[in-house]
């Protein structure tokens, strides 16, 4: 049941992302890590179908962390990918490139790798000690202001990945706040939930990730700036189960090899991905990406973009006539 609960929400995170993507890139410009980017998604019907799909992603995988624990659950949340990717494409009309799926199968297949190798097992700590949280806002927190002072200084097709790392690691927070609130739930009942800061926590958490993850949408195509942040959700979900809700995670020399192997599986995929036609082929400052964007606005390539404003034109050198804007020769 773990297990069926968990694909379940990992085919509604992926819909539900792609048709934000879909919508976040039609953000105004600027309004990346602004709260105005949602104020503005708010207001499109579409983004808020795409919403409502995570949210049943979430009530699924709120019921699977608290019946099988973040270490169970999060791997599995990973294959997102493998429904957001071609419901991406073929969104906009386009072929998933076999290179595409390759990658998207190398993330999760690291990914699976890594946490199958470590077998962690989930914590059963209802009420954690709140120095444990503390310590754990305190660093994941540090993490995501330090990915976005990064990313700010980026150019956006390297933004949108770091962007979805902090937005990942939030979410992996979330997921830890999740399962407390549910085991306390199916514990103690609905009304000890309610009087416990990490159900509100859940809320707050969730906006802080929502803004980042919308502000890698609107920067970059679903290939680049969606698999960081898939990857970054369990590393961080499971550090969590094991730090602060007294999951175990088993080390030794070898499963230490097998770990190092998967993130660099993971790692070439992302970069794949990354680098695929379905990014590189949008993207203005590409050169498939100019000429994607000139037919796109109904331009040949090399006209002016109205967008810009004109630059104003250099005085002419007298004695060149034939330019109303340059004086010509003298009489």
């Amino acid at each position: 049941m773990v297990y069926v609960l968990a694909l379940g929400a990992a085919a509604l995170f992926g819909a539900g992302s792609a048709v934000q993507q879909r919508v976040a890139a039609t953000a105004p410009p600027g309004s990346e890590l602004h709260f105005s980017l949602l104020l503005y998604l708010f207001r499109q019907p579409l983004w808020l179908v795409g919403v409502v799909t995570a949210i049943f992603g979430n009530l699924l995988s709120g019921t699977a962390l608290g019946i099988g624990g973040i270490g169970r659950v999060e791997p599995l949340l990973v294959t997102r990918l493998l429904f957001a990717l071609p419901i991406s494409a073929a969104w906009s009309r386009r072929w998933l490139h076999p290179r595409d799926w390759l990658a998207a199968v190398a993330v999760v297949a690291g990914m699976a790798a890594f946490l199958a190798s470590g077998d962690p097992e989930p914590g059963d700590v209802v009420s954690p000690p709140v120095w444990r949280w503390l310590l754990t806002f305190g660093a994941i927190g540090g993490l995501t202001v330090a990915a976005v002072a990064l990313a700010r200084r980026l150019r956006p097709e390297s933004e949108a990945p770091v962007l979805g790392i902090g937005a990942g690691m939030l979410f992996g927070l979330q997921g830890g706040l999740t399962q407390t609130s549910v085991r306390r739930f199916i514990d103690d009942g609905l009304r000890a939930m309610l009087v416990a800061w990490p159900t509100y926590a859940v809320v707050a958490v969730a906006v802080l990730a929502t803004l980042l993850a919308q502000s890698a949408f609107k920067l970059e195509p679903l290939p680049s700036s969606y698999p960081p942040m898939a990857v970054a959700e369990p590393l961080a979900g499971i550090a969590i189960g094991v730090g602060v809700l007294g999951g175990s995670l088993r080390l030794s020399p070898l499963v230490f090899a097998i770990q190092v192997i998967s993130l660099m599986v993971m790692a070439i995929g992302v970069y794949l991905l990354a680098s695929s036609p379905l990014v590189i082929g949008e993207h203005p400052k590409h050169p498939r990406g100019r000429l994607h964007h000139a037919l796109g606005a109904g331009r040949a390539p090399g006209a002016r973009d109205s967008r810009r404003p004109d630059r104003p034109r250099r005085p002419g050198r007298p004695g060149r006539p034939g330019r109303p804007d340059r004086p010509g020769p003298p009489p």
